[in-house]
């Protein structure tokens, strides 16, 4: 029994390191993997008789060994009375070069060389990943062994698969990846288009990040290699061009240079780092300088880290301090983005070790960036058109304006004069002895009603022409009333306005803007009456519906055709001579009440003319959310 159990220990302690196959599809050979550091790059297997193997590099992983190769043994079993064939699988990409040798019997029967200086070209299946096949016979026992420089000497896990289960494995990682890459050049596509319609620049920055972080990926899980054997140097530059393209990009959508030119000069720094780091380390993979190639490795992923802070921090404190809404999301989605990208560069310099599939991950959380990030400039887009259209409205209030000034000075000439005869007056009857206190008081109630319909013409003009969009209370009538004054200002036409109220009716809202809508369209009423011949009848009806109020402004000015009506709202759009119309007027009535009124506006025939129909809301501050207004 002693002699037994003897045997059994050293039957275990013989085996222990050897993985027995022939049942299973896949196995993992990470804990049958033994190391030994390599006394120079150009040792081979049979070299090795002496050496001492250990479960894992840490005894040689030190700074004096950096730049050497490293030894991985694996022994096989096929326990089965089958031949049997396997590969073995890796992923990593980050493997400068490997050399796989298979050793029968003492003697190396089959040697691939694999890695991102010797990539193989004849892979079986063409597949993305390095892959060595081994034949074993039936109870046949083999060795393998890999002679490896990879990057901080991070652990490649290989795992032995039959061929069903690769090819069953490459056909779900190729829909998936087809979907991701076919997601990413969909979206490229997409952003080029809207660049060519908006010409907003952020758009083409953000199409060149996604152009070269799709062909970082590309190369990243080896479809450069399987499509691009002879293109894998566009793989390098792209891990410093998607950097530096996400880097404009970040300047251009935050508006860095204007709102925090000091991080803008330091991402200006980042810019010429990535350019000088892509540069350096393309000239040393050409000339096979791994030691330098391994500084350049680990310097650039000890500055990832950093640049993701940085980026972070800048959207908070626009997000928090400025409160710039873009960057509220933008910080958001980099913060869930970032939290896995600072993750891999702490794999790749070999700082952690997880068995969580962080490439794949980060992948797809790039994908997701990329959708939310479009969504983004969507919206951005949208506060650009608000912006537009707001300068649409103080456009169409300056064309006015030129008109105005004219007439105001023509308004004002005759009542100066008024005032400057009553003075007269004054001064004669005080030479003449006549200046009673009856008729002292009569000269100053004539000033006194002249300068008050001078305030009220200057009133009126200042409230169209306010930049002050605040919500107030107001009346609907005197907004009315404000608007007929104005029209009585600039224009020299006959025309006759008659307003219907049943009772005054108080409004909070915009009263500048609601003013110039109603300026708008009593205008046109009054353009069409005299193009007919004819001279304006205008009528102003107010009704209450619920919490709102219905404002029908009809005239007799002949009506519009049905081809004009259609395209009445759209800018610049106008039946007028060029120099009579800009086409803006009731583009810019539709914006205020709708857009910036919450409201709606129609235009339609009626009786001998049109009718202009306007809903708004009583109370606009209900309305509107808070943020805003």
């Amino acid at each position: 029994m002693r002699n037994l159990f003897l045997w059994l220990i050293m039957s275990v302690s013989l085996f222990a390191g050897t993985l027995e196959v022939g049942l299973e599809e896949s196995y993992n050979t990470k804990t049958y993997m033994k190391y030994t550091l390599a006394k120079n790059n150009n040792e081979i297997p049979e070299e090795l008789g002496n050496r001492i193997w250990t479960k894992d590099k840490n005894s040689f992983n030190t700074l004096e060994n950096r730049d050497s190769a490293y030894w991985g043994k694996l022994v096989l079993k096929n326990s089965s009375l089958e031949t049997k064939k396997y590969y073995l699988k890796s992923e990593n990409q980050f493997t400068y070069h490997i050399k796989f040798f298979l050793v029968k019997d003492g003697k190396v029967v089959d040697t691939i060389e694999d890695g991102v200086i010797s990539k193989n070209r004849k892979r079986e299946f063409n597949v993305n990943h390095m892959i060595f096949p081994v034949t074993l016979a039936p109870n046949e026992e083999v060795k393998v062994f890999f002679k490896i420089q990879n990057y901080n000497k991070i652990d490649i896990d290989f795992t032995l698969v039959t061929k069903d289960y690769l090819i069953d494995f490459y056909q779900t990682y190729n829909i998936v990846e087809g979907m991701f890459l076919g997601g990413m050049i969909i979206l490229i596509f997409y952003n080029l288009f809207l660049f060519f319609l908006l010409k907003f620049k952020a758009y083409l920055y953000y199409v060149f990040y996604i152009f070269w972080l799709t062909i970082y990926f590309i190369g990243f899980f080896g479809f450069s290699q399987r499509y691009f054997p002879d293109s894998t140097w566009i793989f390098h530059i792209s891990s410093g061009a998607f950097f530096v393209s996400m880097t404009i990009f970040i300047k251009s959508i935050l508006n860095l240079k204007e709102k925090l030119p000091k991080m803008n000069s330091v991402l200006n720094v980042f810019i010429v780092y990535f350019i000088m780091a892509t540069t350096l380390n393309i000239i040393v993979l050409e000339f096979h300088l791994f030691s330098y190639a391994q500084i350049l490795f680990n310097l650039f992923f000890t500055v990832v880290p950093l640049y993701a802070i940085m980026v972070i921090l800048i959207t908070y404190y626009l997000a928090l301090f400025k409160k710039d809404s873009v960057a509220r999301i933008y910080s958001f989605v980099w913060t869930m983005v970032s939290f896995v990208g600072v993750l891999l560069p702490l794999v790749y310099l070999n700082i952690i070790n997880t068995d969580i599939p962080s490439d794949y991950i980060f992948q797809f959380l790039m994908l997701f960036e990329v959708i939310c990030f479009t969504f983004i400039l969507a919206y951005k887009i949208k506060i650009i058109q608000n912006k537009q259209q707001l300068m649409l409205i103080e456009q169409g209030k300056l064309a006015s304006m030129g008109e105005m000034i004219s007439s105001i000075a023509h308004q004002w000439r005759q009542p100066l004069s008024e005032i400057n005869g009553v003075v007269l007056d004054m001064d004669v009857d005080y030479r003449k002895e006549k200046l009673t206190k009856d008729r002292f008081e009569n000269h100053l109630n004539d000033i006194e009603r002249i300068t008050s319909y001078l305030s009220k013409t200057i009133h009126d003009f200042m409230n169209l022409f306010s930049h002050n969009k605040e919500l107030k209370e107001f009346s609907l009538s005197g907004a009315i009333k404000s608007s007929r004054r104005l029209v009585m200002m600039f224009t020299k036409e006959k025309f006759t306005l008659t307003y219907r109220k049943d009772i005054d009716i108080m409004l909070v809202g915009y009263e500048s803007e609601l003013i110039q809508a109603l300026l708008i369209v009593i205008n046109n009423s009054i353009d069409a009456a005299r193009e007919n011949g004819i001279e304006s009848i205008i009528t102003v009806e107010v009704k209450e519906i619920d919490n709102n109020v219905c404002i029908n402004i009809e005239d007799n000015g002949g009506g519009i055709s049905a081809e004009v009506l259609q395209n009445i709202f759209n800018p610049y759009f106008t039946t007028k001579h060029e120099s009579k119309g800009t086409g803006l007027g009731l583009y810019i009535v539709k914006m205020i009440i709708e857009e910036s009124m919450s409201g709606s506006v129609q235009v339609f025939n009626k009786n001998r003319g049109v009718n202009c129909k306007m809903i708004i809301p009583k109370n606009l501050q209900k309305v509107i959310p808070k943020e805003q207004m």
